[in-house]
């Protein structure tokens, strides 16, 4: 599990840090896991204490926020301390802090902070503190590492609308929060306690060789105001702002997107369920052809399917082709679209300034986390559909395309403080 020297043969890095990289994707859907299962807690909510959707939502939503102020100090402190001291507490931390939503009462405030521990401690077990040991561990093989462990995303995505729905319907929704977070945190802190090693030097995220490691030291500190304030960096967080908002909301609402339909409680879950097992080809295909294709065509593409995956789940019918076809093409999206951002993001800033650039853009996807469900349910409450939503992600998806063709790479040496 040592970290593969960047002149190791690619078998042997795989063979080095296939344990790693098995943790980290069964850790990486923790934090995900009650977002897309909360879908599935909306109604039983709103029946329990007459509650609207919007009011459901909104603990998530405002709990997210913190994980916006949380995002660029968790990805400095991962760069200086060793992972596995956040990774193993966080995982413990974040799986009582679910298991505690079962405490909800009528009092919106509670539930608000609730919700806040659940961000607080989730920070712990965020994308930053798996992909920082994931990319470094990896050398020749990191952008395929790096959409592999992203793939236990998609685990969420697919099996925790389902596993939430049959939790519910057998012992009710206050016991189906303990039992959904001893299902995600569970096996994930097993395989952590065994497998997940933090082999980075002390300080430094990314192995390098003696002399790179000096060339950079030679270099002057990165002036981080000049960089956040790069046209490259502002088209980049713009186009993560707005397309993660959209992402967000459909995925979590898609469940009772499709149930107001007509369809039955339990297939609407296992239809959405489709998106992260749609992802999962998606991550993988990008984290594959990302280099030899480039960025362009990749987000045409990516903004193509999901345009058309919102032209299908925008009608008004029941029926069960169609909606499964669009949540496919929705699951391939946002799916792809994660690695393809952490991919530009590499590709564009480099590794002196990585860390804390993609540990704010992360940060600007739980701000965006946040205001996409309470968006999307806003929508649903003022229209009585959710059919307005899926339109707008049309337009979004053209801004984005449109943002992400205009972006050039960002050396910390040319924007170094003077």
């Amino acid at each position: 599990m040592a970290t593969a020297a960047p002149d190791t043969a690619p078998r042997s890095e795989w063979a080095a840090n296939w344990p790693l990289l098995l943790s980290s994707f069964f850790a990486m859907p923790i934090p995900a896991a009650m977002s897309y299962s909360l879908g599935q807690f909306l109604v039983p909510l709103e029946q329990e204490f007459g509650w609207s959707r919007s009011e459901a939502s909104i603990g998530f939503s405002l709990s997210l926020v913190l994980g916006f102020l949380a995002g660029p100090p968790i990805g400095r402190l991962v760069d200086k301390t060793n992972a596995r001291l956040l990774a193993l507490p966080g995982i413990v931390l974040t799986g009582l802090a679910i298991a505690a939503l079962s405490f909800a009462t009528a009092s919106t405030a509670l539930w608000i902070d609730l919700w806040c521990v659940v961000s607080l401690v989730g920070v712990l077990v965020g994308p930053v503190v798996w992909l920082a040991v994931v990319s470094a561990a990896f050398e020749k093989n990191r952008s395929f590492a790096i959409a592999l462990t992203m793939t236990g995303m998609s685990m969420a995505a697919m099996f925790a609308p389902l596993t939430a729905r049959w939790f519910i319907d057998h012992y009710g929704w206050r016991m189906a929060f303990p039992l959904v977070a001893l299902l995600w945190t569970g096996p994930a802190f097993l395989l952590a306690l065994f497998c997940f090693f933090d082999r980075r030097p002390a300080g430094q995220s990314k192995p390098e060789k003696a002399e790179q490691a000096k060339d950079e030291a030679a270099l002057a500190k990165p002036d981080m105001r000049r960089v956040f304030l790069s046209g490259t960096f502002i088209r980049l967080a713009i186009a993560i702002a707005i397309v993660t908002t959209a992402a967000a909301g459909l995925t979590i609402h898609l469940s009772p997107a499709l149930s107001d339909k007509g369809m039955s409680g339990t297939v609407a879950a296992a239809t959405a369920g489709l998106i992260g097992l749609a992802a999962i080809p998606g991550k993988l295909t990008v984290g594959t052809i990302f280099d030899r294709v480039g960025q362009v065509p990749v987000t045409l593409g990516l903004m193509a399917v999901l345009a058309l995956s919102c032209i299908l789940l925008a009608q008004h019918s029941a029926s069960v082709p169609l909606a499964i076809t669009g949540s496919a093409l929705l699951g391939v999206a946002v799916g792809a679209t994660s690695v393809t951002f952490a991919c530009i993001t590499a590709r564009l800033f480099d590794t002196a300034i990585f860390g804390v650039v993609y540990g704010t853009l992360v940060s600007l996807t739980a701000l965006a986390g946040a205001a996409g469900p309470l968006l999307m349910s806003l929508i649903h409450d003022a229209a009585g559909s959710y059919a307005p939503a899926f339109w707008g992600t049309i337009g979004i998806a053209a801004v984005v395309a449109l943002l992400l063709t205009r972006l050039e790479p960002v050396s910390s040496a040319d924007l170094a403080s003077d």
